[in-house]
């Protein structure tokens, strides 16, 4: 199987599994990709990673150049997965984290920027490297990448291909967690178990918070804010429950 799904405390866990081709994207996986994040369902969290010596090395091109590539259709149709299945990470109700290591390029690169969360090797190799072989993205790059770091080092690593370590990247705010790469599972899961234990709902509206309210003027983002917050109140006991049972342990103390 070239994608494995595990569930196991309300985390669920999406490997690529094609270790012999640096679990590079091609349409079988892709497919498999998104389904494992679509079907997600009670789980709170989900981590997406490599097996082998790879986090995801992009698009696969020899099955590009097997002829999907020569076919505009057949082309277009994977190019349109990879980009729903990005986007599909975002609207996910799970906070989506990226377990990156020993090197995720291009396709590969984009998949980790779609995440909420990245936890990197602080060895790891990676960037956007479609420049370097006259091509251009279609995983949202373009524009995750200078949104995420600013438009000059965004520009200048998306014209230029160049690399980043996963310490590097940390640095420049792209990275969450830099972390030795012994450690980079142990790291990954206990980040992923801290945030399994709040309520699945105020995950989600979170999500819902930063992700819409970034794209506003801060004047409508404070507005949309404060309506999720009403929203999540009403939906939700746990709000409530937790402010009553913090205000009752400070009063028996």
């Amino acid at each position: 199987m070239t994608v494995l799904v595990e569930d196991s405390e309300g985390i669920r866990t999406i490997t690529l599994n094609r270790p012999e081709r640096l679990n590079a994207l091609d349409g079988d996986t892709l497919a498999a990709l998104a389904n494992g994040i679509e079907t997600a369902g009670e789980a709170r969290v989900i981590i997406i990673r490599g097996t082998g010596r790879a986090f995801c090395a992009g698009n696969d091109l020899k099955w590009l150049a097997s002829g999907v590539l020569d076919e505009l259709g057949a082309h277009m149709r994977h190019q349109d997965l990879m980009q729903r299945t990005y986007e599909m990470i975002g609207a996910a109700p799970q906070a989506v984290i990226a377990s990156v290591n020993g090197l995720a390029f291009a396709g590969g690169f984009e998949l980790a920027l779609a995440c909420d969360i990245i936890v990197a090797d602080e060895a790891v190799e990676m960037g956007d490297e479609h420049m370097r072989k006259n091509l251009l993205p279609s995983g949202g790059s373009s524009q995750r990448l200078p949104r995420k770091i600013g438009l000059a080092r965004g520009m200048y690593y998306l014209l230029t291909g160049r690399r980043m370590t996963g310490r590097e990247a940390a640095e420049i705010g792209l990275v969450s967690l830099a972390v030795p790469g012994d450690t980079l599972e142990a790291e990954t899961r206990a980040l992923a178990l801290e945030i399994a234990s709040r309520d699945a709902r105020a995950i989600a509206n979170m999500k819902i918070m930063v992700r819409r309210g970034i794209e506003l003027p801060l004047s409508d983002a404070l507005s949309h804010e404060r309506w999720i917050q009403y929203r999540y109140r009403n939906e939700s006991a746990a709000m409530i429950a937790s402010v009553k049972a913090f205000a009752a342990k400070g009063a028996s103390k």
